[in-house]
């Protein structure tokens, strides 16, 4: 019987079957500073709304900037579209609250969702921001 046992023992393995995956190649130094530089651009066009100065900073071309000609109606929204990305951080938050502060001035709710649930009638889901919440 012990010599059965003996047989039967579980064998530890010294080696592994995964193998490391390949990877994308390193790239060079010079290439790998240029992919970060566009990274950096990209993540400071989320936050900044005046496109062409990040572009002309990040080029050092003042040229770009001095092409784009805006009107005060372009630098209005720009202005506006600043201060929401400001408020926001660049990341979409959903919709917009319906009323400011902390009552409802259809149904007179305190402390209720800022947003109508129903807003597609009462056969409908009860969503926010496209997740339903009625389950």
């Amino acid at each position: 019987m012990s010599h059965l046992l003996r047989l039967l023992r579980p064998q530890t393995r010294l080696s592994s079957t995964l193998r490391p995956l390949p990877g994308p190649p390193r790239l060079p130094a010079s290439e790998q500073a240029e992919f970060e530089r566009l990274q950096r651009l990209a993540a400071s066009a989320l936050t900044n709304p005046n496109l062409a100065a990040a572009l002309a900073e990040a080029s050092g071309d003042a040229s770009v900037a001095e092409g784009v000609d805006m009107t005060s109606v372009e630098a209005s929204n720009a202005a506006k579209q600043q201060q929401e990305n400001e408020d926001s951080g660049g990341i979409f938050r959903g919709a917009k609250p319906e009323f400011e502060g902390d009552t409802n001035p259809k149904t007179g709710e305190v402390g209720g969702p800022k947003n109508e649930p129903l807003r597609w009638g009462g056969n409908s889901d009860w969503s926010f921001n496209g997740r339903a919440t009625d389950f």
